[in-house]
């Protein structure tokens, strides 16, 4: 088993919101295998990748009990279910911290659609 490193022991902070998923991919990544430490971006509902583009907001899905998933062999995460989300640049945690809300929609997304996902969490510092 490849296992992850959860991210809040190499960050050493909290993650910044917490979403349900559900994976969804798009025709065009069919064969993809998402996997526990995929580099997927964050789309907001609504938003066009082309025009308001897509952010640096990766996942990390959570197990059953809500702890981080360790198995990070391809293809090996729940089709749905819960991940927490880090905001990569520090530079942009506040422009999403005002714009995340309990509620907000959004995608994964890699070139297309990875999941859906739907913000339950948000953790301020």
């Amino acid at each position: 088993m490849n296992e992850h490193v959860p991210y809040e022991e190499a960050i050493g902070r909290q993650p910044d919101f917490i979403v349900e998923y559900e994976i969804d991919l798009a025709d065009t990544l069919k064969e993809a295998k998402p996997t526990q430490g995929m580099r997927v971006d964050f789309l907001y509902e609504g938003d066009d990748p082309q025009v308001e583009g897509v952010h640096m907001i990766w996942p990390e899905i959570l197990d059953k009990d809500g702890k981080v998933f360790r198995d990070a062999t391809p293809g090996n995460i729940p089709k749905k279910g819960y991940a927490n989300m880090w905001v990569v640049n520090d530079d942009r945690r506040q422009y999403h911290h005002e714009r995340i809300k309990v509620g907000t929609k959004g995608q994964w997304w890699r070139g297309g659609r990875v999941a859906y996902v739907s913000v339950v969490q948000v953790n301020q510092e």
